[in-house]
């Protein structure tokens, strides 16, 4: 899995991390965004999290329209290493030991095209 740390969006407070990556095991790229706990005692306060199911984000484009509609933008040089990452790392879906029930698990929560998308990793086998 790839993990880069971006520029947050314009307003944000100066603490919060963004960070964006290729998750191979998901085959999907992925963003998070958190800002730091009020106190020592609670964790980290989720802003966003895209891309956590399988196939959820197949392609660069993808992520940087999901973090556009956050105020998000991907520096060039993050756009080129995350085009990198994916035929680097692979896609790794199928073919895991819980891949099946995963995607059963996921089918009546995500959108049809990306259903599409899952189902045929499962039947590349991941490549």
């Amino acid at each position: 899995m790839s993990r880069y740390t971006i520029p947050n969006a314009p307003g944000s407070p100066n603490k919060r991390v963004t960070t964006v990556g290729w998750d191979a095991p998901l085959n999907t790229y992925w963003a998070t965004a958190f800002d730091p706990p009020a106190s020592t005692d609670q964790e980290d306060i989720e802003v966003f999290w895209i891309g956590d199911t399988p196939c959820a984000l197949p392609e660069v484009e993808s992520l940087a329209t999901a973090l556009h509609e956050h105020g998000v933008e991907i520096p060039p040089f993050t756009l080129e290493a995350l085009r990198r990452d994916k035929p680097n790392e692979g896609e790794r879906f199928a073919g895991r030991p819980a891949t099946n029930l995963i995607a059963e698990m996921t089918r009546p929560h995500v959108p049809a095209d990306q259903q599409a998308r899952i189902d045929a990793a499962l039947q590349d086998g991941g490549r």
